[in-house]
């Protein structure tokens, strides 16, 4: 089994391991600017709060925090703070506050591979009925994906 290597800017991006307990300033609030995962006010509170973090880019699932100029931290940004992100994209405000960044779930990690490609059907196993399933809501109107306007790759 190989490992994964993901880069963002030439640097290696590894996995957040301990969650990170958020404190946003209404200076922050004010500062920060609209669909910019780089200048939003969570990034902002993100590089004043944590002496090694250069940078910090924080899309709607995700949060990237670049360490010195080795590294990227990539972890998960939990629902209070997704809901903070779509509104301030969206026109609202930033609301100062209390929000934590969490390290993602194995599962949540990306492998390179497509998802669910590693599970085999059982014989006999009944397929699931798809055709009445909900279709996923797609935010409009917010920050792209991180993958697309980093240029997050596998190296």
């Amino acid at each position: 089994m190989t490992r994964e290597v993901y880069e963002i800017d030439g640097l290696p991006v590894r996995n957040l391991t301990k969650r990170i307990n958020l404190t946003i300033s209404e200076q922050d609030c004010r500062r920060g600017s609209r669909k910019a995962p780089g200048s939003c006010a969570a990034a902002l509170a993100l590089v004043r709060q944590i002496p090694d973090v250069s940078e910090a880019r924080v899309h709607i699932n995700r949060v990237f925090l670049k360490v010195g100029n080795r590294f990227w931290l990539r972890g998960k940004a939990t629902g209070a703070l997704r809901t903070e992100v779509v509104s301030f994209d969206r026109g609202g405000t930033f609301e100062p506050g209390e929000y934590v960044i969490s390290p993602l779930s194995p599962s949540e990690r990306p492998t390179g591979k497509t998802m669910g490609s590693h599970k085999k059907h059982k014989a006999g196993a009944k397929k699931r009925n798809t055709s009445s399933r909900a279709k996923p809501k797609v935010l409009h109107t917010v920050r792209r994906n991180a993958l697309s306007e980093y240029n997050i790759r596998n190296a």
